[in-house]
């Protein structure tokens, strides 16, 4: 038999066994799932709704029993809106009867009950694989109103007992794949596709000069409107344009599309920094010629250097740490909302008349943290063609500008450019560049990433850290948990302080001390870590000084990015089901932006619909195997650059493996059972 047939059959043999091994994974767990569910019964639950909440805020079931509720609320009108069993149940302060209808068809006339009747699962045959309902609050109580919810849970549970099967099978497959098969090719850097020589017209549009205006300029005005809705429409965030738009569409436009596809293109029409660049060039398109100072382009302004000691993430590190932390309050107030992009617009405008160029961005901008991170996993990026060129270009205009373009704003030669995160692809580099030498490129398949401060390292775990705590606060159905976030109408200082220690400590010590111990015990078991060295080195810190090796410090720096992706994954598990379930909401938003009556887009009293909400937990339970599938690979990629061997690599893996896969079960249970 010929060597490529029997590598064929070899490898449809192995595949055979991945998939022998995933059936059993996760037949095993759906089984007892299956057995351990008692028969269906009748069961009567009281709920007592309340502002923001419900108590029992989870009601657990078995499929096929008869549940009958009955509701009252402490304080005023609420409503059970629970979509997936087509029921919308309005509970008043001043009558027992339940005012019901089927949020499906809002032209009937409503049924009136003291008790509502629903048997546990949703029929049908997709109905059979649903065990997550989420029940919402339809009736506005206060500013807080849209994270009003709770959840049915119906056993069995096949998504709860298939996904934890399924992230076993991921751990099992990778495991044999590393061991029966050659190690993964290491990818090319040069692995592009150059979109301005296959589109020529592409070319010319990056040339032009008046490009970053035409397009940033319309998002200026769409910005100022924003404002104005904050500050002068109305109270109800989820019919205000300020909430819907900057914490609904923008900032899961970034999360699922912008960033991973785009990498940093966000920064090229961001509002925030373009009043202070307008002002520090004194122009919007034209450039000014100067022969004097750093720069070949005339700035206004003090111009200064930003302070060494100041450079790196860790500034904006901390502002995105205490934007996280009072978010939740600022969606449910849109003044709130309006006020703070109006003191970052302002912070921006004034740094640009002290120092150079984009050091807000640069050094400051709390969005810029998010950005910078998780664009080394886009696919667009501005590259140089020929390194030897830009070695040999004596003029440097990319960095200090010409009579055809400004000088780069972030400071980045793209001969210099390794990766997205510093790059904020304003296009000045395709104009200022003598040489022809920059291209706009499509990097194909994904790339080893590498962190270059622990300042960087730190900043990936932050985010991570904030993804899961996202979920676990705002899409909670634990109400006292959100209490403790609220700072609008349930203030408690004490609860939001231990909530703002909590985090910080979460982000800034324990999961990165977890990570570190993880890398100081995968050196350990590979053998590469010497002993007796951190001791001595760092005698001040005895006995834990042995975790402070300086090899440990480079491993840490060198796997931390492996959770990237799955961070990444956690964003969007986050935001996919807030577009979801405020579809309708965006709408009316868009039709009456200021709520104040319009009808712009002719949708007013559309009733509210969310879009597959029953799907929610499976989209949610898939991109959490994706990310931690996407960061094994990464992880143990980085780990073989480390050990040059697999067999080492897979010893020195295994702590963090089990750190990841303990993360990854922790989230799957939470998405699939709470």
């Amino acid at each position: 038999m010929h060597y490529s047939s029997l590598l064929s059959v070899m490898r449809r043999r192995i595949y055979l066994v991945y998939l022998a091994i995933t059936i059993c994974c996760t037949g095993i767990p759906t089984l007892l799932e299956w057995l351990t569910t008692p028969p269906p019964v009748s069961r009567k639950i009281y709920v007592e709704a309340f502002r923001y909440g419900s108590s029992p805020c989870i009601i657990r079931a078995n499929r096929g029993d008869r549940l009958t509720l009955t509701f009252s609320t402490r304080d005023t009108a609420h409503s059970f809106f629970l979509q997936d069993y087509e029921v919308d149940a309005k509970i008043s302060p001043a009558n027992d009867l339940l005012e019901i209808r089927n949020p499906f068809q809002p032209t009937q006339p409503p049924t009136y009950s003291k008790e509502l009747h629903i048997i546990a699962g949703v029929p049908g045959i997709w109905g059979k694989l649903v065990s997550k309902s989420r029940f919402r609050c339809h009736v506005y109580c206060g500013p807080m109103h849209g994270f009003e919810q709770g959840d049915l849970i119906v056993r069995p549970n096949w998504l709860l007992a298939g996904s934890i099967g399924i992230l076993i099978a991921i751990f099992t497959i990778a495991y044999l794949h590393i061991k029966w098969n050659t190690p993964a090719k290491q990818i090319k850097q040069d692995n592009f596709i150059d979109l301005n020589q296959r589109f020529p017209w592409l070319d010319k549009l990056l040339k032009w000069r008046g490009l970053q205006f035409a397009l940033s300029f319309p998002i200026l005005a769409c910005f100022t409107v924003i404002v104005l809705a904050g500050l002068f429409g109305t109270k109800v965030g989820g019919r205000n344009l300020a909430v819907t738009f900057t914490w609904i569409i923008w900032i899961s436009a970034l999360s699922l599309v912008l960033v991973p596809i785009g990498g940093r293109i966000w920064c090229m029409v961001c509002p925030l920094p373009l009043l202070g660049e307008y002002l520090q060039r004194g122009a919007t398109i034209d450039v000014r010629v100067s022969k004097r100072g750093r720069f070949r382009n005339h700035f206004f302004g003090l111009q200064r250097q930003w302070p060494r000691a100041l450079r790196g993430p860790w500034i904006r590190l901390l502002f995105l740490l205490g934007l996280g932390t009072i978010s939740t309050s600022l969606a449910g107030q849109p003044r709130w909302t309006a006020i703070s992009l109006i003191l970052m617009t302002a912070i921006a405008l004034v740094m640009s008349l002290i120092w150079e160029l984009r050091s807000f961005c640069r050094y400051v901008c709390p969005i810029a943290s998010f950005i910078s991170t998780y664009s080394v996993l886009g696919h667009l990026m501005i590259r140089n063609r020929r390194e030897t060129t830009c070695r040999k270009c004596k003029g440097k205009e990319c960095i200090k500008g010409n009579d055809r373009g400004w000088a780069c704003p972030y400071g980045v030669p793209p001969g210099g450019t390794a990766g997205n995160a510093d790059c904020g692809m304003c296009m000045e580099c395709f104009k200022t560049c003598p040489n022809d030498n920059v291209s706009l490129s499509w990097r194909r398949g994904t790339k080893n990433l590498r962190l270059r401060t622990y300042g960087e390292a730190w900043e990936v775990i932050a985010l991570f850290v904030l993804a899961m705590a996202y979920s676990f606060t705002a899409h909670s159905p634990w109400p006292r948990i959100r209490d403790m976030l609220n700072l609008v109408d349930k203030a408690s200082l004490t609860g939001f302080g231990l909530w703002v220690i909590a985090l910080c400590l979460l982000a800034l010590v324990l999961i990165p001390l977890i990570l570190w111990i993880s890398c100081w015990l995968g050196l350990r078991l590979c053998g590469t870590l010497r002993r007796g060295q951190s001791r001595k080195r760092l005698k001040y810190l005895w006995p834990f000084s042995k975790f402070f090796n300086p090899s440990v410090g480079e491993v840490f720096k060198e796997t931390v990015p492996a959770l990237i992706p799955f961070g990444l994954a956690l964003w969007a598990a986050f935001f996919m089901p807030t577009i979801m379930v405020n579809w309708t909401f965006i709408k009316l938003t868009f039709s009456d932006p200021f709520g104040w009556g319009w009808d712009l887009l002719g949708v007013a009293g559309v009733p509210w619909v969310q879009v597959w909400p029953s799907g929610i937990p499976w989209i949610q339970a898939t991109l959490v195997l994706l990310g931690v599938s996407s960061s094994l690979r990464r992880g143990y990629n980085a780990w073989k650059n480390i050990t040059s061997t697999a067999e080492a690599a897979i010893k020195a893996f295994i702590p963090m493996c089990i750190t990841f896969f303990i993360l990854a079960v922790i989230m799957l249970v939470y998405f699939t059972a709470y």
